[in-house]
């Protein structure tokens, strides 16, 4: 009767311990097999586990008390910040409208970055302007006295971040956009078969065939009919924008400034003519041999 006993208050200790238990529970016909020591061993196993099992029971039970308790004093003081936040709202004036006012601003702000942070290369140089416009609000938006309540503490900070992030990104743009306006040239050596359109659409240099004028201007000197290349001919291949520019026969400043190596617009012409009043003494009137500085940003 006593291991009657012991067995059934051990299946009801272990039954949520089942995945946990390391020893193997034979059934009846199992047990009527064993031999009088097996039995022995058995039945130290099961005392032992029934031992073990009532101490991980006290010590849950120990636990469960003290988190209850920890849960209660936690539940006590989020109740006193509560109503401390409360008192402070009532002090400053905060309506459950203000508040919800704000929020519906830090919400305009994060998906207005969330806008810029999705935005190509070119798309966010091209609108750094109104970024900056929304910088200067959101600023504007943190010196507002509900920003200095704690809940908005954390959102600020993240927006922080992420303005931050922005602008490193426009740095980099710009110092990439600086980087390849500066002007240089590298060099190719003309091969069998090779005419200025396909030099031109080469993936190194520059991918485009419509951009053959950029190398054949840049080798004038030593190309007299752009139709005709000799094998083993070294051309520069022009990178970046020029500041200066040579002018040969035929050029007029309209002509010079709609290059696309220039200012691919001819109404800029202006900009070449202001940057040269010393050599150009009438804007129509320009000779071969010239030197014109061509002005940048």
């Amino acid at each position: 009767m006593k291991k009657i006993i012991l067995i059934s208050m051990l299946f009801v200790l272990m039954l949520p311990l089942t995945l946990n238990a390391a020893i193997n529970y034979l059934n009846d016909d199992e047990y009527k097999q064993l031999n009088k020591t097996e039995r022995e061993q058995y039945w130290t196993s099961l005392e032992n586990e029934l031992e073990t099992l009532n101490l991980r029971r006290s010590n849950a039970e120990a636990n469960i008390e003290r988190d209850t308790a920890a849960i209660a004093r936690l539940n006590q003081r989020l109740s006193e910040i509560n109503s401390e936040i409360q008192r402070l709202y009532d002090t400053l004036g905060i309506t459950e409208e203000n508040l919800n006012a704000f929020r519906a601003s830090i919400n305009y702000y994060k998906n207005q970055v969330a806008n810029w942070e999705n935005m190509s290369d070119s798309e966010l140089w091209e609108n750094a302007k109104a970024f900056k416009e929304l910088d200067v609000a959101y600023n504007e938006t943190k010196e507002i006295k509900l920003a200095r309540l704690p809940e908005f503490k954390r959102e600020f900070t993240d927006l922080d971040r992420r303005f931050a992030a922005i602008y490193s990104s426009m740095d980099d743009i710009e110092r990439a956009r600086i980087e390849s306006r500066q002007y240089y040239e590298d060099n190719y050596s003309v091969v069998k078969g090779d005419y200025l359109s396909k030099i031109a659409a080469y993936d190194h240099i520059y991918g485009d065939s419509k951009k053959w004028g950029i190398i054949y201007r840049a080798n004038r000197d030593q190309i007299k009919d752009p139709n005709i290349l000799s094998v083993g001919m070294n051309l520069a291949i022009p990178r970046g924008l020029p500041t200066s520019w040579k002018v040969y026969r035929g050029e007029s400043l309209w002509r010079i400034a709609s290059y696309p190596e220039v200012y691919e617009q001819g109404s800029k012409w202006p900009l070449i003519y202001r940057a040269n009043k010393d050599q150009i003494k009438d804007p129509n009137l320009i000779y071969p041999n010239q030197i014109f500085s061509i002005p940048r940003d």
